[in-house]
């Protein structure tokens, strides 16, 4: 795997569309992102919410290549120099903002026209610095050949069985409760029987009354 140096990433950014100009800081920025590594790619960046890919680090917010082949140095480049045109300036990189950028910057390093081209990780290579929990892939289902649409990432196939557990707990807690009630009624309906049985009806008090009075019954 191909470690690049400050004078190639200032390369990498002029041959992508960046300007001379700017290339010191996007290269020292890639310094302190990637440490000029390809294949650094970052898959619990932003409290884990996204994955940030190659050099310059590069995500569209989400755990899919923002585009293919984000590892190739020079589509990495491209995507940076992108990026810092729609952002009219460095904002979208945490280490410009913090400052870090400086401890690599450089103002008379001459940008090295010899850079070696091709890529590493996922798009083609092994060599990632660090790797997404499971099998090293964070979509569950995808992405299709040459594309990276991801059709249902692992975080979001969790948060889906987990509410299929909710539900189906709900469920039987529903059907408990039920059969508990039914027990219930059944027990009230027996308990009021018994009340009735015991209560004499007019004709068994006249009859009891008639043997009393015969003397056939006693004590009653």
């Amino acid at each position: 795997m191909t470690t690049y140096t400050y004078a190639q990433l200032e390369q990498l950014w002029i041959n992508n569309g960046g300007a001379r100009s700017l290339a010191p800081v996007a290269a020292a920025i890639a310094e302190a992102e990637s440490g000029g590594n390809p294949a650094a790619n970052n898959y619990t960046d932003n409290n884990g919410t996204q994955t940030s890919w190659g050099l310059w680090q590069i995500s569209d917010g989400t755990h899919n290549m923002p585009v293919a082949n984000i590892n190739d140095p020079n589509v990495n480049a491209r995507e940076a120099v992108a990026k810092y045109e729609a952002a009219g300036g460095w904002s979208p990189w945490g280490t410009y903002d913090s400052g870090a950028y400086k401890a690599f910057l450089s103002g008379s390093t001459t940008p090295d026209p010899n850079v070696p081209s091709g890529g590493s990780g996922p798009s083609g290579a092994s060599g990632d610095t660090q790797q997404p929990p499971g099998d090293g892939k964070p979509c569950l289902v995808g992405p299709f050949p040459h594309t990276s649409f991801c059709i249902l990432q692992k975080s979001q196939a969790r948060a889906l069985i987990g509410g299929s557990l909710v539900v189906a707990g709900s469920g039987v807690m529903v059907v408990g409760v039920i059969l508990l009630m039914a027990i219930a009624i059944g027990r009230g309906a027996g308990r009021a029987a018994n009340v009735v049985a015991l209560v004499p009806t007019p004709q068994a008090q006249a009859a009891a009354r008639a043997m009393r009075t015969a003397g056939k019954v006693s004590g009653a």
